[in-house]
């Protein structure tokens, strides 16, 4: 793929969208950022034993887009908008605001294992999508075992709690589908938006309008400003935004860049099973016997989406 950097007119030239299959170093990039991703329910459920939960979102942005700004000045990319790119940046931030915003409230209202495996479904959302708006990325049969495996993991994980809700349980689950339907429209949307703006702004945008207005809106409705979070709170709310928002956003973004939205996507069914293992041992919520079953599933469509 012969690429253009955004940075190089005032105005931002157009990408190629690619649909290249992924080598050695990207597949070990996506294992690596959905093992981590799969520890964010668990820091999340641990930040909110001390804060509310639209301003913990807030205040692990605002961290994150701290460290890429930062990142970004080292490297040379020129932080400040191109002529064009504001819609791009609009769109994606919209996006990422809606989604991170169930995600959270997902998390509060529900359980951390319970939101590793629902939120993970979708990569349905994105096959489907890319299929008809990104051009080269269409929907194979390989790629529908793949994910015929992967989901058949997930649906064996999730049915070992089947009917086990109490309390807002339910309410949790409901909002973190929502926020996986979300998600897998944001990553087509992305896709887009990296082809005609540096990554690394999309990912700086995302995160600085997100974060502000999560703060703002904590401190106007939550009481943000009288929380008093312990020193477990601080580390899990700082551990999120260093490596879940700044680094595996930002190496995210640089994959669904490169190659097939649908093909990084499945890599997502990484997170869930070590969201479950971490919400066992770390948060004390049930370990079924299924989780077995549902990680050789997921192994099983990792392998189909990369060989066949």
């Amino acid at each position: 793929m012969t690429e253009v950097a955004p940075d190089s007119a005032n105005t931002p030239q157009v990408v190629e969208l690619s649909a290249a299959r992924l080598g050695a170093a990207a597949i070990v990039l996506a294992t690596i950022v959905n093992v981590l991703w799969g520890t964010n329910p668990v820091a999340l459920k641990l930040a909110l034993r001390g804060l509310p939960p639209i301003g913990a979102a807030g205040i692990r942005f605002a961290i994150a887009a701290i460290g890429v700004a930062i990142w970004l000045r080292a490297t040379g990319v020129d932080l400040r908008p191109r002529r064009g790119e504001i819609p791009w940046l609009f769109a994606a931030g919209a996006m990422f605001a809606a989604q991170i915003a169930t995600f959270t409230l997902g998390v509060y209202w529900g359980t951390a294992s319970h939101s590793s495996v629902i939120v993970n479904t979708y990569p349905f959302f994105v096959v489907a999508l890319a299929h008809f708006l990104i051009p080269g990325d269409r929907a194979t049969f390989g790629k529908a075992a793949a994910l015929v495996a992967a989901f058949s993991g997930i649906a064996v994980l999730f049915a070992g709690d089947w009917g086990a809700w109490r309390g807002t349980n339910l309410l949790g689950d409901l909002i973190q589908l929502a926020s996986a339907i979300i998600l897998g429209a944001q990553v087509v949307v992305t896709k887009h938006a990296v082809a005609r703006v540096h990554p690394g702004r999309v990912v700086l945008y995302q995160m600085f309008t997100g974060g502000a207005a999560f703060v703002l809106f904590s401190f106007a409705f939550e009481g943000l400003a009288q929380a008093r979070p312990d020193a477990l709170s601080i580390g899990a709310v700082v551990y999120q935004g260093i490596f879940i928002g700044a680094l595996c956003f930002s190496v995210w973004t640089w994959l669904i860049r490169r190659y097939s939205a649908s093909l990084v996507a499945i890599f997502g069914f990484i997170s869930p099973v070590v969201g479950v293992i971490l919400s066992a041992l770390v948060l004390g919520e049930p370990l079924t016997p299924a989780l077995l079953a549902s990680a050789g599933l997921v192994a099983i469509g990792i392998v189909l989406a990369n060989v066949w």
